[in-house]
């Protein structure tokens, strides 16, 4: 393979990476609430833009400002939860559908009205990429690999070695049941906030550290990351990181035969050849 191509598979690492992250915490909150959270992106930008803020206006570094803000994501995904979710909870998916989308709106014009529509950047010094083996790697995108796998493998850690993550799985495989047999569900539906705020931001801040913050640029990620759960299989963790990964690859690498402007179509293409060939998923299963 050409040095030219091996630098298209390193993008869609970086790519894949956080789409994965992404594609990780929307299933997660798909597999103890049963809907798809179209808020999810702009959860990732609210995280992202929140460390800007405290990176060029408090003056905080990128480290200490990202980690504040994924800290603070868990409480606000929670309180977005306590102040709208929880009141629609008994209502159908499609309902708790529009107002996923009616929030994701509220929160994408809070952003334009607090730091503005226009693009940003993190103040972070801009490096000129060194080459290894012709492959030109930045370490921003080192980190994001980097990051997203320790977050990934702790939180399937989380899932299979912990109480907690064990009682998730029950109750995404089955709420009812897992309810029957003592889990407490509701303080389960706090877990799964905390800790898909918290995979968002990170997901966000690292999406920041990529390209520019937009207000936007959550809601546009969202594409991707849609594409990666349905093609893992809708409430498969696995499943959806695998996806994402997939996905990531194959945009990148599909500017070597297409115009780089058409690459979120191949995002679709793939889900749509995935509905046709695998329609419950690459692993043949998915939890609902």
């Amino acid at each position: 393979m050409a040095a030219f191509d091996v630098q298209f598979v390193w993008f869609g690492l970086v790519t894949g990476s956080l789409i994965a992250l992404g594609a990780l915490g929307l299933t997660l909150i798909f597999g103890i609430l049963d809907f798809i959270n179209i808020a999810y992106g702009e959860y990732m930008a609210l995280g992202a833009f929140i460390a800007f803020g405290l990176n060029t206006q408090v003056g905080l570094p990128i480290a200490a400002s990202g980690a504040l803000a994924i800290v603070a994501m868990g409480p606000i995904a929670v309180a977005l939860d306590k102040a709208v979710f929880q009141h629609f909870r008994d209502r159908s998916a499609i309902v708790l559908l529009v107002v996923s989308i009616g929030l994701s709106f509220v929160l994408r014009n809070v952003i334009r009205v607090v730091w503005g529509s226009g693009s940003k950047r993190f103040d972070v010094p801009i490096e000129q990429a060194p080459s290894y083996f012709g492959v030109q790697i930045l370490p921003d995108q080192v980190a994001i690999v980097v990051l997203s796998l320790v977050v990934l493998a702790l939180t399937f850690g989380l899932l299979r070695k912990t109480d907690i993550g064990i009682a998730m799985r029950a109750a995404s495989n089955d709420t009812d049941l897992a309810r029957i047999r003592g889990v407490d569900t509701e303080r389960l539906v706090l877990y799964v906030w905390v800790v898909g705020g918290v995979i968002a931001a990170i997901a966000g801040v690292m999406l920041g550290l990529d390209a520019q913050l937009r207000p936007t640029m959550g809601f546009l990620t969202l594409i991707p990351i849609f594409a990666a759960v349905i093609l893992g299989g809708i409430g498969d963790p696995v499943g959806a990181v695998v996806g994402g990964y997939a996905i990531g690859l194959t945009q990148e690498l599909s500017v070597v035969v297409i115009p780089s402007e058409y690459k979120p179509l191949v995002g679709l293409a793939l889900l749509v050849v995935g509905l046709l060939t695998r329609p419950d998923g690459l692993f043949g299963e998915a939890t609902r």
